[in-house]
C-alpha cells in the first residue's frame, strides 16, 4: 500500500507535498503558542500572502519561473500564518473570562452530561459540558467542558449520559494530585477541561429534556448494549474490564494495578484503542469485501463501506484522539490506493497530521499524538531493514522473527519520547509483545463473536467462558512478567534538547546505513559528542 523505498530514489520534496505544507503549519502553531500574535496582525499577513499566490499563478510562465523564490516564500508565510490563526481560534475561553463570578451566589449553570458516571475511590466522576450561564436574569451561551464528581451511588444512578442538570455550585479549578507525579492539569487542559464541580445531594436539579435521535446517540446506545453483553457473559471484573477496553475503549473499570503491569511491560498500547485495533478491523473488512473489488464501481463501494465502518467503530469506542488519528490515517491510505496514486509514508503521515491539527491544534502537545506518529514512522522506516537483517527459511522461526522485528522497530523512535515523558523503559517489551499482541487480537475477535452470538444463549455462554480463560492467561502472563527483577529501568532523565539530539543521531545512523555515505557517519558522531558533552556538564 505504501512504497517506502521509492521516496529515496527521487526528490524527497516532490513526493511529499503534504510534508512541505505541514512543516510551516506546525511552525505557525508553535509560534502562536509560545509567542502570541494579535489577530489584527495575522489576518492581513494571511490575506496578503494568499493574494501574492493568486497573482503568481496569473502571471506569464517566463516571469513565474523567475519569481519562484517569491512564490515559495508566499506559500511558507501563508501556512505559517494559517497555523497561527488556527491556534488562535482554538484558544479556550473559560467562564471566568466571560463574566462568571465565583464569589456571586447568582450564577446558575445549565450543564449537559456527556458521559455516564464511573466509580472512583470516594466518588463517581463524569464529563459534562456547560451550555449556558444565567447571571442576573441574563443568559450567556457557553461551551466549556467540566468534570463532575458525585459523592454517592444513589446520585450517580440518577445522573446518566445525556441528562441536563442545573446548579448554582461554584466551579473549582482542576488541580494536580499530590500523591502522583503526573501533570493532571496539563492532561485536562489538552482535552479543554479547566474546571470541576463537586455535587452533593440537593445541590443540583435534573432538567426534563427529550434528546433527539442522532447517529451519536444510536452509537452510544449500541455501546451500552455491548458493555451489558460483556458483563453478562464474562462476569469476572478483572476479565470483563479488559475486554471492555479492547472492544469499545471503556477503561474506567480497569484495575489500576493491572494497568500498571501492562505499562511496565510495554504493552499498554493493546488496551488503548488505536491503530492495532483498526488494522485488524480493516483487514477483516478487506477479506469480507474481497469480491466487491473486482471492478471500478465495486472498489469504490468497498472503500466507502470500509471507511464508514472504521469511523463508526472510532465513534463507538469513544472517539479518543488516538483512534481518531488512526482512522484518519487509514482512510487517507485507503483512498489514495483506491485512486491508484502512489503513496509514501511521509506524505500519508503528514496529510493525516495536517488535517487532525486543523481540527484541534492542541493535539500537537499530546503525548499520545506524538508517540503514535513516532511508532508508525518507526515501523515504516525500520521494520523491513531489521526483518531483512536475519532472513530465515523456516516458516515458524520466520514468523517469530517478523513479530520481533516489528516490536524492535516500533521502539526505535518511541523510546526517546517515552524516556522524556515517563523517565522509564520496559526491558521485557519484546517478550511481552510476542504473546500479548496475537493473544489480544484473538480476544478482540472473540469479543466480536460474543456480541454476534449473544441472541443464542448457550453459544454466547461458551464464547464468554473461552474469552475468560484467554484473558486470565494474558493478565497472568503480564502480571508475572512485570514482577520479574529489572522489569523496568526507572529514573531515566533526559531534557528536550537531549531528546532532539537523540532523534538527530538516529536519523544520521539510518541514512548512513542506507546510503553508506561517510558524511552521515561524521554528522552522527559529531551530534553524539555534543549529546555526551551536555550529559557530562549537567
Amino acid at each position: 500500500m505504501m512504497d517506502f523505498e521509492k521516496i529515496s530514489n527521487r526528490s524527497h520534496w516532490k513526493t511529499v507535498p503534504f510534508l512541505r505544507l505541514f512543516l510551516p503549519l506546525i511552525s505557525g502553531m508553535l509560534l502562536e503558542y509560545y509567542i502570541p500574535f494579535r489577530a489584527v496582525f495575522l489576518w492581513p499577513v494571511f490575506l496578503l500572502s494568499f493574494i501574492v499566490l493568486i497573482f503568481c499563478n496569473w502571471i506569464p510562465f517566463q516571469i513565474k519561473f523567475r519569481a519562484q523564490c517569491v512564490y515559495g516564500i508566499a506559500v511558507q508565510v501563508l501556512f505559517i500564518s494559517l497555523g497561527s490563526i488556527l491556534m488562535l481560534l482554538h484558544q479556550d475561553k473559560t467562564l471566568t473570562e466571560s463574566g462568571y463570578n465565583a464569589n456571586s451566589n447568582k450564577n446558575y449553570l445549565f450543564i449537559h452530561v456527556i458521559s455516564d458516571p464511573v466509580q472512583r475511590r470516594t466518588s463517581y466522576k463524569c464529563v459534562a459540558r456547560i451550555e449556558c450561564l444565567v447571571q442576573n436574569q441574563t443568559c450567556f451561551y457557553e461551551n466549556e467542558k467540566v468534570l463532575i464528581y458525585l459523592n454517592n451511588d444513589r446520585l450517580s444512578r440518577q445522573v446518566t449520559g445525556s441528562n441536563w442538570i442545573i446548579t448554582d455550585k461554584i466551579l473549582q479549578p482542576v488541580e494536580n494530585f499530590k500523591s502522583l507525579d503526573f501533570d493532571y492539569k496539563k492532561f485536562c487542559r489538552l482535552r479543554h477541561i479547566y474546571s470541576q464541580l463537586f455535587l452533593k445531594e440537593n445541590e443540583y436539579s435534573i432538567v426534563p429534556y427529550v434528546e433527539t435521535k442522532s447517529a451519536l446517540t444510536v452509537l452510544g446506545s449500541f455501546r451500552k448494549k455491548i458493555l451489558a453483553i460483556i458483563k453478562r457473559y464474562v462476569p469476572s471484573k478483572s476479565e470483563n474490564s479488559l475486554l471492555e477496553a479492547l472492544m469499545v475503549g471503556f477503561t474506567d473499570d480497569l484495575d489500576p494495578v493491572l494497568l500498571k503491569s501492562y505499562a511496565d511491560t510495554g504493552v499498554i498500547h493493546i488496551i488503548a484503542i488505536s491503530g492495532l485495533h483498526l488494522a485488524l478491523i480493516c483487514q477483516f473488512l478487506q477479506i469480507i469485501l474481497l469480491q466487491k473489488g473486482r471492478n471500478k464501481f465495486g472498489r469504490w463501494i468497498k472503500l466507502l463501506v470500509t471507511i464508514v465502518c472504521l469511523w463508526s467503530y472510532s465513534l463507538l469506542s469513544g472517539a479518543s484522539p488516538s483512534v481518531i488519528r488512526a482512522a484518519g490515517m487509514f482512510s487517507l491510505a485507503l483512498f489514495a490506493r483506491n485512486i491508484f496514486r502512489e503513496t509514501t509514508l511521509y506524505n500519508i503521515l503528514a496529510a493525516s497530521a495536517f488535517l487532525l491539527l486543523c481540527y484541534d491544534p492542541f493535539w500537537i502537545f499530546d503525548t499520545g499524538f506524538q508517540l503514535s506518529y513516532a511508532a508508525v514512522l518507526s515501523l515504516g522506516l525500520f521494520s523491513k531493514p531489521i526483518r531483512d537483517f536475519l532472513p530465515l527459511q523456516n516458516k515458524i522461526l520466520g514468523a517469530l522473527w517478523n513479530a520481533t522485528s516489528v516490536s524492535i522497530s516500533a521502539q526505535i523512535l518511541t523510546t526517546p519520547l517515552s524516556i522524556y515523558y515517563f523517565n522509564r523503559f520496559p526491558t521485557y517489551f519484546l517478550i511481552a509483545n510476542l504473546l500479548a499482541v496475537p493473544l489480544s487480537s484473538t480476544i478482540l475477535a472473540g469479543g466480536i463473536l460474543l456480541c454476534a452470538s449473544s441472541p443464542i444463549h448457550p453459544a454466547a455462554q461458551f464464547t464468554g467462558w473461552i474469552l475468560g480463560v484467554l484473558i486470565r492467561a494474558l493478565n497472568g502472563f503480564i502480571d508475572h512478567l512485570s514482577g520479574l527483577p529489572g522489569a523496568v529501568v526507572s529514573n531515566l532523565r533526559i531534557s528536550l534538547p537531549g531528546t532532539i539530539l537523540l532523534y538527530a543521531i538516529i536519523f544520521c545512523s539510518y541514512h548512513f546505513i542506507k546510503r553508506r555515505e561517510k558524511l552521515w557517519l561524521y554528522a552522527g558522531l559529531g551530534i553524539l559528542a555534543v549529546f555526551l558533552f551536555i550529559r557530562m556538564i549537567k
